[in-house]
């Protein structure tokens, strides 16, 4: 801020500064000559201004003059120092409402305690409340995300024992197809065997077609000799032959029945066989079957398993990522809060 100490006079002071040289002036000579203007010799006043000559008038009239202009200076001097006490008080008041404007904030804030310092104390409680609310979240986050690891671990152990079950399914299968294919073997063995069976009775009947054919045969023959030559021994003769011809189908009828008999158990033994074959070949094919559906459920099962695994553990990922970020932040702002209300 510039001052000009001759712009801060007014018109009527320098009106006054020079009247009031004039009057110091008139005031000196005056005061010079008031010895000589005493009432109480006229005469001699008279006699002592004649003696003053030009001169001294004139030596007088410079030292008046240079008083005059001694007094100026000094009063614009003054006048200067006059303007810069006036700046200084004016400065001093501004400086005196600030100060007094800072003394008002002190002392409200001396009464009342400060409300930032409130505020700053309020957003601080609500943060460290948001700070426990999200340590519990985070708690219960990781209660949550135990429980999911548990049954992470569950279904993992299930996974395994699915796999393990199938394993043993496709080796059950396996064997139950080497079985199916042994029992479809002996099968085609039992129907050979009943084949030839069926052949060896063939044979068998022809065997005895033709033996009792000759028999009968050797019988006609040896009994004519017999009726001719012996005409006398005819009827024990005849008694024998009808004996031995009963013998022999006696012996006939057991050795038929016996095969008959022997035919029908190998026969039934065999048919036994292969409808036992039949039915494990059937039950084999059933439980291929189950263990084929059970398979591919259980496939299914570990599939699906395998799938709400991955997304739990995406989920638990995202989740934690959150929550460390939340706290990584409010844990900051709480700190700057605190930094401040240290401050």
């Amino acid at each position: 801020m510039s001052y000009d100490p001759y712009g801060f006079r007014k018109p009527w002071q320098e009106y006054r500064s020079v009247r009031s040289t004039k009057s110091t002036v008139s005031s000196s000579l005056y005061a010079l000559h008031r010895p000589a203007l005493a009432p109480a010799k006229r005469s001699g006043c008279v006699a002592s201004l004649e003696k003053l000559d030009l001169s001294q008038v004139s030596s007088l009239n410079a030292e008046l003059l240079g008083l005059r202009a001694q007094e100026k200076e000094q009063l614009v001097d003054l006048n200067d120092r006059f303007a810069t006490y006036v700046e200084t008080v004016h400065r001093l008041e501004q400086h005196n409402k600030v100060l007094l404007v800072e003394l008002e904030a002190l002392r409200q804030k001396r009464q009342d305690p400060s409300r930032l310092h409130l505020l700053y104390r309020q957003e601080l409680r609500s943060l460290r409340g948001l700070l426990e609310a999200e340590a519990g979240e985070k708690m219960r986050m990781e209660a949550s995300r135990d429980q999911l690891r548990d049954s992470c671990s569950q279904l993992k152990e299930r996974y395994e024992e699915e796999a393990r079950l199938r394993l043993q399914a496709e080796e059950t299968l396996r064997k139950v197809r080497e079985e199916a294919g042994q029992a479809a073997l002996a099968n085609s063995d039992v129907e050979g065997s009943i084949g030839s069976l069926l052949g060896e009775i063939s044979l068998l009947h022809k065997v005895f077609g033709q033996e009792s054919a000759e028999l009968s045969a050797q019988v006609e023959a040896a009994s004519l000799p017999v009726d001719v030559s012996l005409a006398g021994a005819k009827p024990d003769l005849a008694a024998a032959l009808r004996e031995i011809r009963a013998q022999y189908e006696t012996l006939a009828g057991r050795n038929m029945q016996a095969a008959e008999d022997w035919y029908r158990t190998r026969f039934a033994s065999v048919a036994e066989l292969a409808s036992k074959n039949n039915e494990a070949v059937r039950s084999m094919r059933e439980e291929t079957a189950e263990y084929r559906r059970l398979l591919q459920s259980r496939s299914a099962e570990v599939e699906a398993l395998r799938s709400v695994i991955d997304s739990l553990n995406k989920q638990l990922e995202s989740v934690e990522d959150r929550q460390s970020s939340e706290v990584a932040t409010y844990q900051e702002r709480v700190a700057d809060l605190e930094q401040e209300i240290r401050e």
